[in-house]
């Protein structure tokens, strides 16, 4: 590859910076406001000007080097059904093909590739490049930044795979950055062998349609009780992908609920059945999805946490004077933190715990006391449960993943406790001007807060949060959103 001397210095020792033409913005709009939520608009509009920006750069090269046309693969026809359902765009350079991975992220810390791209053998590519789209400039000003790439046996073999969200991430500090290392291994084989996909059954095509089609289900790729191998499937078939996607545009403006509301009484009742770590329609516990804070010590017994499995026994008498009346409500509730940890299945822990529940005089005590009771004994009528779910917000939240997280308490009246929180899943920050939001079961605006925004701009809220008690029965909708968009889950307490 015979790049000019001004080319490759740039791509040496800086990204790749490429202006976004103004006629693609306007097409790109117009392209993306056929997809069936403002989710899938933004994306297939990131996507559409990173590929319409970078294609003119591999045309370049390819005419330097006497390659193949490069083409958007499998065709630009096809964009609209792929990015209704996944987050990529592909360029295929004869027998290479290039996988273009856009977010709003200005300085990303990981390349993220949905799953789809990394183990459908149909789909995979050679390079993944990650790129960031800027628009806050003028129509004129704006650019794709192209951080660099990782081949798909880096990918496969050396990136992190998150369940929750379907993606393999690579540090973009592991990337190779120069873009001309491309023109060493160009024809190289730089795939990992992947499994075959399964034949689908006709029945299991009407089924996957049906339940996938529903437009309501803002991200039909993180229903995770269908399993990622018949997934991948249905959407490499071109004739069935694009049924999936004639069944949800034109359905749904905004992300909205979902047809049938979580029962949330069955999570209690059930947690015995679930298990730890079992999915339910992309509800998870919570200690799956949220990795623990580093453990510190209850003050005065500093040896507590670094205690050795085998001695947990003993720890747990000395944690559990720290329960008593007379010690300060800090203490308490943190020591019932700490019994969540070390006293699973044992009785002198769980009726500590259960005491503690009558004698707390602070609800965020009862409700550690609760949550912990639901660690080391579920299904104790009085324990608690915490539950999470990833929200996928396409690029809304500049790399920012949240999660939002409902626990329940059970209560001696007709009501359920319900403690709704939204946290960052990696440590950041919340996005500013991010909102959780309790409606009706009609729409009716019941209560709402909203993250803040520091003195340049950024979010300055590690959580937001809400509780209530609803009566058995009530149906209810939580509703995350940031600017125009927002992500909406029914319930039933």
């Amino acid at each position: 590859m015979k790049f000019s001397q001004a080319r490759t210095n740039s791509m040496e020792s800086n990204p790749l910076l490429l202006q976004i033409a103004p006629d693609d913005q306007e097409q790109g709009w117009e392209l993306a406001d056929r997809h069936s939520n403002a989710i899938a608009r933004y994306q297939a509009y990131l996507n559409w000007l990173s590929a319409k920006t970078f294609l003119p750069w591999v045309e370049e090269w390819a005419l330097e080097e006497d390659l193949p046309i490069p083409l958007i693969w499998p065709s630009e026809a096809t964009l609209l059904s792929i990015l209704e359902l996944v987050n990529g765009t592909a360029i295929q350079l004869g027998e290479t093909r290039l996988v273009l991975i856009p977010s709003d992220e200005r300085e990303p810390e990981s390349l993220i590739v949905p799953q789809e791209w990394v183990d459908n053998p149909n789909w995979i590519g050679d390079y993944y490049l990650a790129v960031s789209v800027s628009l806050e400039g003028d129509e004129e000003d704006c650019w794709i930044q192209v951080w660099g790439f990782a081949t798909h046996r880096q990918v496969k073999n050396q990136g992190n795979y998150h369940v929750s969200n379907r993606s393999y991430s690579v540090p973009i500090a592991e990337l190779t950055h120069d873009l001309t290392v491309m023109e060493i291994t160009l024809g190289l084989q730089v795939r990992e062998v992947v499994k075959p996909l399964p034949q689908l059954s006709e029945t299991e095509i009407k089924q996957c349609l049906e339940q996938l089609g529903d437009a309501s289900l803002y991200s039909p790729r993180l229903q995770l009780l269908m399993p990622f191998e018949k997934w991948a499937a249905l959407l490499t078939d071109e004739r069935l992908r694009q049924q999936l996607c004639d069944r949800r545009i034109g359905k749904l403006e905004t992300v909205s609920v979902k047809t049938t509301p979580v029962k949330l009484r069955e999570w209690l009742e059930n947690v015995l059945e679930l298990g730890k770590n079992a999915l339910e329609d992309g509800w998870q516990q919570f200690e799956a999805l949220i990795p623990p804070p580093e453990p510190s010590a209850v003050r005065g017994k500093s040896d507590v946490m670094g205690v050795a499995s085998e001695a947990m026994p003993e720890a747990i008498a000395p944690v559990i004077r720290l329960l008593e009346p007379h010690q300060i409500e800090q203490t308490r509730r943190h020591a019932a933190g700490v019994l969540g940890e070390l006293g699973v299945g044992n009785p002198e822990a769980i009726n500590a715990l259960t005491q503690l529940l009558h004698t707390a005089r602070d609800e965020e005590t009862r409700w550690q006391a609760a949550l912990s009771l639901g660690k080391i004994s579920p299904g104790h009528p009085q324990a608690g449960i915490r539950k999470a779910r990833y929200l996928d917000f396409g690029m809304q939240l500049e790399g920012h993943s949240v999660a939002l997280i409902v626990a329940l308490m059970p209560r001696s009246d007709d009501k359920l406790g319900v403690f709704l929180q939204v946290q960052p899943i990696e440590g950041k920050k919340l996005p500013p001007h991010l909102k959780l939001s309790v409606l009706s079961e009609s729409g009716e605006m019941k209560r709402e807060v909203e993250t803040r925004s520091d003195e340049g701009g950024e979010g300055k809220d590690n959580l937001i949060q809400l509780r209530f008690n609803p009566r058995s029965g009530t149906r209810f909708q939580v509703r995350v959103s940031v600017n125009e968009v927002s992500v909406t889950e029914e319930f039933v307490a």
